[in-house]
């Protein structure tokens, strides 16, 4: 195989690469019957720490995290009321309720 045809293979799939990860947060979100909001891509999830049992509002991305460690259909992650590390299943958790604008 010629240079150039080897550039065009590694183009083609950079570009397939790059395609999966954009779409499959969105193929995951929808098969979770979670709906896209104003937001876009920013999900809301209210949840409870199982160690002080604090309840906070989370906003996150699907299939990113930056201050957490994903771990299936949950987060391991630091409480922001009580600062310890506890596993957190945001993809069950309600959204929080909305405030009627006005």
């Amino acid at each position: 195989m010629t240079p150039i045809v080897v550039f065009e293979v590694i183009g083609i799939a950079a570009v397939i690469v790059v395609a999966a990860a954009i779409g499959l947060p969105y193929l995951v979100s929808s098969r979770r019957n979670r709906k896209f909001g104003t937001h876009g891509f920013v999900q809301h999830s209210r949840l409870t720490c199982p160690k002080c049992h604090g309840v906070f509002d989370y906003s996150w991305y699907p299939g990113m995290a930056f201050t957490a460690v994903r771990l299936g259909p949950g987060r391991y992650m630091a409480c922001p009321l009580c600062h310890h590390w506890s596993y957190f299943r945001i993809w069950d958790a309600p959204p929080p309720p909305t405030t009627p604008a006005t």
